[in-house]
C-alpha cells in the first residue's frame, strides 16, 4: 500500500494492570473470510515462536477483544466483495476501538483500494495476499514487539494520524486523505469492472450564515450536516470536507441510479434539520449536491471529480437545494 509501515493501531486506553508487559502471553487471533480461511495452517508457522494462534469466527473474536485476551488480530480479506466482508467485521472494528488491541489485516494485493480502507480503519499494519513468508514474518513479529513495550508510543501515533487526515470541526476525513483514498478507489472501480460514484456537496448559503450569526453556529452547522451525510453512507464510503463549505463522498459498488436516490435523501434530510440555539432565530440551510458516477471517457479520478463539481454548478445555478447528475 501506499503508506506501507505507518503503525495505525485500534488501541484504547490500556487499563491498570492489564496493559502490556514483556511477560505477557502472547496469543494471536486469526479471522479469515472466502478462500483466505486456510491459512491459518501456513502463518502458524510464520508466527513468533513465543506465541500462540488461534481460529476464530467474527463474533469470537469480539467477544476475546473485549476480555482483553489477544495480543493480535489477524483479519483476511481475500475476496472480491471484501468491502462487504468489512461491514460485517464492524463488531470486530468497534471492539478494538474501545479495547487494547493491534489488528493486522491482509487484503488483496492487487487492489489498492482495499489497502487504502485498511490504513482508514486504522489498522496496525498490512500485507498483500497471497502471502509473501518473508514479509509475513517480518511484520508480524515488528507488531508483537511494538505491541508488547510500545503501546503509548503506538496510541502517540494514531493521534499523529488523525491530525494529518482528520478535519477538526466536521470529524470528516479532510481533502489530504482524500487525494489518497480517491485514486484507489477509481484504479480498484477500473480493475474489477465495478461502478463508482462521487458527490460533491455544497451549504447553501453558509457565508451569509456565518455573518449574520457568527462562524461557531457556521461551524454548528457544518458539524450537523456532516453528522447527517455519515449516517446516511456505508462504512465502506469515503466522507471529506473538501474545503470551506463543499464535501466529497466517495461512494465504490454504487450504481448511478442508487447514487442518485441517496443523494436525493440527503438532501431531503439535511433540509430538515433545524440548527438553531436558543439565542437565535430558527436557521434552516440547504445543500446542493453534484453527482458524477464513473465513465469510461474519465481518464483518471480528477476527471470524475472535475466532472462532480460541474454537476454542483449546474445544481447551484438551478435553484440549490437539489441534486444535478454530471453529463
Amino acid at each position: 500500500m501506499k503508506r506501507n509501515g505507518r503503525e495505525l493501531q485500534l488501541v484504547g486506553q490500556a487499563l491498570p494492570g492489564r496493559g502490556p508487559t514483556s511477560k505477557a502471553p502472547i496469543r494471536i487471533g486469526f479471522v479469515g473470510t472466502g478462500s483466505s480461511v486456510g491459512l491459518s495452517d501456513s502463518l502458524a508457522t510464520l508466527i513468533p515462536p513465543e506465541a500462540t494462534l488461534e481460529v476464530l469466527t467474527i463474533a469470537e473474536a469480539a467477544r476475546r477483544i473485549a476480555a482483553h485476551d489477544l495480543t493480535v488480530l489477524i483479519v483476511a480479506v481475500d475476496t472480491r466483495s471484501w468491502r462487504q466482508t468489512v461491514i460485517e467485521m464492524r463488531c470486530i472494528i468497534d471492539a478494538g476501538a474501545a479495547h487494547p488491541l493491534a489488528v493486522f489485516a491482509l487484503v488483496p494485493r492487487d487492489d489498492p483500494a482495499a489497502l487504502v480502507k485498511a490504513f482508514e480503519l486504522r489498522v496496525a499494519d498490512v500485507a498483500g495476499l497471497p502471502v509473501d513468508p518473508h514479509e509475513m514474518r517480518a511484520r508480524l513479529g515488528a507488531l508483537v514487539r511494538r505491541r508488547r513495550v510500545a503501546f503509548a508510543k503506538a496510541a502517540e501515533t494514531r493521534a499523529a494520524w488523525q491530525l494529518a487526515t482528520i478535519d477538526p470541526v466536521t470529524k470528516l476525513f479532510n481533502r489530504t486523505h482524500l487525494t489518497a483514498i480517491l485514486p484507489a478507489e477509481f484504479d480498484s472501480a477500473r480493475k474489477l469492472g465495478q461502478s463508482l460514484a462521487v458527490m460533491m456537496i455544497d451549504l447553501d448559503g453558509l457565508k451569509s450564515l456565518n455573518d449574520r450569526w457568527g462562524h461557531a453556529a457556521g461551524d454548528r452547522v457544518l458539524r450537523n450536516v456532516a453528522g447527517a451525510i455519515g449516517a446516511g453512507m456505508r462504512l465502506t464510503d469515503t466522507i471529506a470536507r473538501f474545503g470551506g463549505d463543499e464535501i466529497v463522498v466517495v461512494m465504490p459498488d454504487t450504481p448511478p441510479d442508487v447514487a442518485r436516490a441517496l443523494a436525493a435523501r440527503l438532501v431531503q434530510r439535511v433540509a430538515q434539520i433545524n440548527h438553531q440555539d436558543s439565542r437565535e432565530a430558527p436557521m434552516l440551510v440547504t445543500i446542493s449536491v453534484g453527482l458524477a458516477a464513473c465513465e469510461p471517457r474519465d481518464g483518471d479520478s480528477e476527471a470524475l471529480l472535475r466532472r462532480a463539481d460541474e454537476a454542483l454548478y449546474a445544481a447551484k445555478h438551478g435553484g440549490r437545494n437539489r441534486v444535478a447528475m454530471a453529463a
